[in-house]
């Protein structure tokens, strides 16, 4: 028996045997004592005080041997209680290693271990072993963790818990049938859901851009055929409509090809290094004529010496061009397009520079800066203004948004793709910079944006 004992239990019976060891001894001692003061005192004979110290050995011998053949046992009785509070332990380190929030119910239904990112979850606010029933309110998930407890189950049982108007998890309860807990492990569905959701909203808004100019080729070409198909005076006024909804639905593929395309190398940092100066030059070389011919004037101003930025150039010239265009497209005859760009001593001053440069103006920014917090990063800006009707406040919030148009603020209908907005935010969160607008009703509106200059050694901050 003593074999499968642990070293604390070998070392805890051998102090009891001792100790009774030491009794045993000092019972003897005594009883002999007393003998030998009554055989002194004649109360006794020898024969008989000899006799009686013989017969208390032998009582005394026998409790010892007695007594001490249970002594392995009495270990083992007073751990045996304990066994609970180590496993609890152990569950409670098994479930901070999980990535996932987990938490364990025992069979009154109480919260006995969790992890971090569960308590977090629940909101116990340092309540200990509360009831499910109190911090869970998903009907659902509590029959589920009830029916674990009552029949056993190996095989998680899935529920899906809607615990906001935006938050979406999921719950596998289980219970293996000599288990004395139930565990429940939470998976986050909420990204998942929101990116179901932007593609569906995305998949709706570009068949509806891309239906409204099929629907009007289409009524062109019936009326062409039928009622007009002799009205040839009427032809090249429906077919230069044709044309021009043709073009439309051209640019509108192009900007979701485009669009795709910066999605998809998301993940792939910019590696060359370029001049930021030659990259505004390039794209604004063939917008001087196309402002000449709106009567429009693009005045372009900078900031002397070097501007290196680690960039896609591609990408970069895309965000010029649509800055600029956008502008073009809300500017009126004899106005002024004024693109400004330069270097700035950090982020901040970056951001200032581009998007907060009126003295009384509506401001918000569409997408913050991804700077690395601690560092002093120099930066590079660029402000394109525009001398048109404004913005209206409640439509700043989405201008960044696909397929969304604040035309009728602007000045009247335009046939813009309402993606070139949404592709400048696209660029700049993939090059960790920063877009804002800031907008003056009735003299015009302006849009920043800032990224993080190239370092002298050739690599960005």
């Amino acid at each position: 028996m003593s074999e499968g004992m642990s070293a604390d239990a070998k070392q805890s019976t051998r102090s009891a045997l001792s100790r009774r060891a030491r009794d045993f001894i000092t019972l003897v001692c005594c009883f002999g004592f007393i003998l030998l003061l009554m055989w002194i005192t004649g109360a006794i004979g020898l024969i008989e005080a000899i006799t009686a110290l013989l017969v208390a050995m032998s009582v005394a011998t026998a409790i010892f041997v007695g007594t001490a053949t249970i002594l392995p046992l009495s270990p083992r009785l007073a751990v045996e209680p304990t066994q609970v509070q180590p496993n609890i332990q152990e569950s409670a380190i098994l479930l901070d290693a999980l990535p996932l929030p987990a938490f364990e119910i025992d069979d009154e239904q109480r919260i006995v271990t969790m992890n971090e990112e569960a308590e977090f979850i629940l909101r116990l606010d340092g309540r200990v072993n509360p009831r499910a029933s109190t911090v869970i309110r998903s009907p659902g998930l509590l029959s589920a963790i009830e029916n674990a407890i009552k029949t056993g189950t190996v095989e998680p049982m899935v529920v899906e818990v809607e615990s906001g108007p935006d938050e979406t998890w999921r719950a596998h309860v289980s219970r293996p049938g000599r288990a004395r807990r139930t565990l429940v492990v939470l998976e986050d569905l909420t990204p998942v859901r929101r990116a179901a959701r932007a593609r569906s909203d995305f998949l709706a808004n570009a068949s509806h851009e891309l239906r409204t100019p099929l629907t009007a080729l289409s009524g062109f070409i019936e009326t062409m055929r039928g009622p007009a198909k002799d009205d040839k005076d009427s032809w090249d006024r429906f077919l230069a409509i044709m044309a021009g909804e043709t073009e439309r639905m051209s640019r509108l593929i192009a900007d979701l090809l485009s669009l795709s395309r910066i999605e998809s190398s998301e993940h792939v940092s910019p590696r060359e290094r370029e001049e930021f100066r030659d990259i505004v030059s390039d794209a604004t070389h063939a917008f001087s004529a196309i402002a000449a011919e709106k009567g429009v004037r693009l005045v372009v101003q900078s900031d002397e010496g070097p501007m290196p930025v680690i960039a896609h150039r591609d990408e970069m010239i895309q965000v010029v061009e649509n800055l600029v265009s956008n502008a073009l497209k809300y500017s009126k005859e004899g106005g002024q397009i004024t693109l400004s760009f330069g270097m700035a001593s950090g982020m901040a001053d970056a951001r200032l520079k581009a998007g907060q440069t009126w003295a009384s103006s509506e401001r918000m920014t569409l997408l913050p800066a991804a700077s690395r917090p601690g560092t002093q990063e120099r930066a590079i800006w660029m402000r394109v203004e525009d001398q048109g009707p404004g913005i209206e406040r409640e439509h700043l919030p989405r201008l960044g948004e696909r397929f969304y148009r604040a035309d009728q603020s602007r000045g009247g209908k335009i046939t813009g793709t309402g993606l070139g907005l949404a592709i400048v935010k696209h660029i700049m969160a993939h090059h960790r910079g920063g877009f804002s607008v800031e907008t003056r009703i009735g003299e015009g509106t302006a849009f920043g944006v800032w990224l993080p200059a190239a370092r002298e050694d050739g690599l960005s901050d």
